[in-house]
């Protein structure tokens, strides 16, 4: 009523304005109103903010496993999409990561890509809409390692170890180059976020999870006020196993003998940072 009310006036910097607001209100997200008895079973929530082939699966298992939630991709994820009657509005997604991905401890989890955060964020205001939450940053060091693992998983369609290859893999270098790229901008958009609102997550790496996954596990459940004591069973074993071999090996050797070159800095790869 506000708006259509200012809209006639004649002034052209009131126009403006209205036609602003209008613009942000249609553009806006907005939280998701959670029901009081989804609320009442929930101590804490993680948000593990990832890329792909970041070992992200294998965290999740241990994850699983030690009752600190279950870190799926709720929000586009491919495996969850193909589940039974799995709904495709993010509001509807919302509470099944806050159901399905919750331990009967109260803290459930979610596993998010840069890329769908993206888009999701079109339609929800999704960190107000995951109620008592943390943020973890799960990274790979091996930046050129894991664009050729996602390369080899595309072209295959096996990105557990526990699935059936599609398609042989073959060497494709400029697919190489711009998984890298790809990988690149969503450490950096995620960087980004976690600058631009104040957020420091609790750091991971693959090579640590895949060293060290009980004092890995020890630090998530320090961040929720949860304990895994010594004597608690826990199951490290996550039934994945890790899919690089000589394959990735070969394919690094030829990508660095065809793309490497110390003297050129990649400045057009990053559009406008210049």
């Amino acid at each position: 009523m506000v708006l259509e009310f200012l809209w006639p006036t004649s002034s052209i910097f009131a126009q403006t304005l209205v036609s602003f607001a209008m613009h942000l209100i249609r553009k806006r997200a907005f939280p998701v109103k959670v029901p009081p008895e989804v609320l009442s079973g929930i101590k804490a929530g993680i948000l593990v903010c990832t890329s792909p082939r970041s070992g992200s699966n294998h965290l999740a298992e241990l994850m699983l496993a030690a009752g600190l939630g279950y870190p799926r991709e709720w929000f586009g994820g491919r495996r969850v999409l193909e589940l039974p009657n799995y709904p495709s509005d993010p509001r509807a997604q919302v509470l099944r990561a806050l159901t399905d991905g919750r331990s009967p401890s109260g803290i459930y989890a979610v596993k998010l890509f840069a890329s769908q955060f993206s888009e999701v964020a079109k339609i929800v205001d999704l960190p107000a809409s995951l109620p008592e939450l943390r943020y973890i940053r799960l990274t790979r060091s091996d930046l050129l390692g894991q664009a050729i693992s996602w390369t080899r998983a595309r072209q295959t369609g096996q990105f557990r170890s526990t699935e059936a290859g599609q398609k042989a893999p073959y060497y494709d270098g400029a697919a190489i180059a711009r998984s890298l790229d790809k990988l690149a901008s969503e450490n950096l958009v995620w960087e980004l976020w976690f600058a631009r609102n104040g957020v420091t997550p609790l750091s991971l790496t693959y090579e640590e999870l895949f060293q060290k996954p009980k004092a890995t596990l020890e630090q998530i459940a320090g961040l929720v006020d949860a304990k895994i004591t010594s004597g608690d069973a826990i199951d490290l074993d996550s039934g994945l196993e890790i899919q690089r071999d000589t394959v990735n090996a070969e394919w690094r050797e030829r990508f660095l003998l065809q793309y490497s070159d110390p003297s050129r800095f990649p400045t057009d790869r990053i559009r406008g940072f210049f």
